[in-house]
């Protein structure tokens, strides 16, 4: 008998199928988001061009393959348990471990294009832009 797993359950109509992207609609056009819990993070999107593609080192990453990639990204907002993240921070995180919003309104922020929320403790770094001046030469 084969083992009973959640990811073979169809979703239905009260439920977020986690499995596949969303696309972001959460409702919240009439609202704006304000504050988050624990050490959730809203990270907005820093690696798209204007087209939405996904760039390293110039080179698109190709949409099938984007799920799967490593993504970079300024924190909007930062939960009050994050231990290391904060606002302004520009972090590095995998893409498909977290729930993506798009057109959220951040009070004070402003409309957010394309993100996600994320809990910190998913992150790989963060990250700061180097002095031109500080690369070496080798």
């Amino acid at each position: 008998m084969a083992m009973a797993s959640i990811d073979n359950l169809a979703p239905t109509r009260s439920l977020i199928d986690l499995s596949k992207p969303d696309k972001g609609d959460f409702g919240l056009e009439d609202y704006e988001l304000s504050f988050i819990f624990d050490d959730i993070l809203l990270i907005e999107y820093v690696d798209e061009t204007e087209d939405g593609d996904v760039l390293r080192n110039g080179i698109v990453v190709p949409t099938n393959a984007i799920n799967k990639a490593w993504r970079r990204g300024k924190v909007i907002l930062a939960g009050p348990d994050t231990k290391y993240a904060k606002e302004g921070d520009v972090v590095v995180f995998p893409n498909n471990m977290g729930v993506t919003i798009s057109g959220v309104n951040v009070t004070g922020k402003g409309k957010i294009k394309k993100g996600i929320f994320l809990n910190e403790e998913r992150m790989f770094g963060i990250c700061e832009k180097r002095d031109e001046n500080s690369k070496s030469s080798s």
